[in-house]
């Protein structure tokens, strides 16, 4: 059974801190990636199938991913082989009804059951919506679609294997909360 959700405005406040200062979060997500070296190891294979610089930011936002749960509290274990290839089998079961990458994507993606919806949402957000900043990679819907996905399973991964301490703050159920007029669409 899936957590209980981070609240969507902490999600995107953490993600809006590590975009604006990636510096001050460099060490943790190095270390984090590193402890979570089986999910690392397939998003990096995962990576090589991907277009250019892709490859790069996926393991990226992998690393951003980890960094949101360590900023929640909680105990997080490492996620096994077992964990991550039953994500990927969970994901891959959603692919078909997901595709294509058009209008009603957004849409497609939100109305699926998640673990942590709002943390997938942030990720549709930086991948589907907002306009980039100067220094980050606009990807082809193709390659984001590839990137969303790994999002999506090691999302799957990490949250069967995270436990919120007792004053976390959560929420019980999702609802899709927009960040922008961008995002209510």
């Amino acid at each position: 059974m899936a957590n209980p959700l981070i609240p969507r405005a902490q999600v995107h406040t953490w993600s809006e801190r590590i975009g604006e200062d990636a510096a001050d979060h460099r060490t943790a997500i190095t270390r984090l990636l590193k402890d979570q070296r089986r999910l690392s190891r397939f998003v990096e294979e995962n990576a090589q199938s991907m277009e250019g610089t892709t490859g790069g930011v996926a393991v990226y936002l992998i690393g951003v991913i980890l960094r949101m749960f360590d900023l929640a509290g909680g105990r997080l274990r490492s996620a096994t082989w077992d964990d991550v290839r039953g994500a990927e089998r969970h994901v891959s079961g959603f692919v078909e009804g997901l595709l294509p990458v058009d209008d009603g994507f957004l849409g497609r993606a939100r109305g699926v059951e998640r673990a942590q919806a709002h943390i997938l949402d942030e990720a549709l957000y930086a991948l589907f919506v907002r306009d980039s900043k100067d220094e980050e990679q606009d990807l082809d819907d193709a390659e984001a679609f590839k990137v969303y996905m790994l999002m999506w399973v090691a999302t799957e991964a990490l949250d069967k294997n995270w436990r919120p301490s007792k004053g976390t703050p959560t929420e019980a159920s999702y609802v899709h909360t927009p960040v922008d007029d961008a995002e209510a669409g």
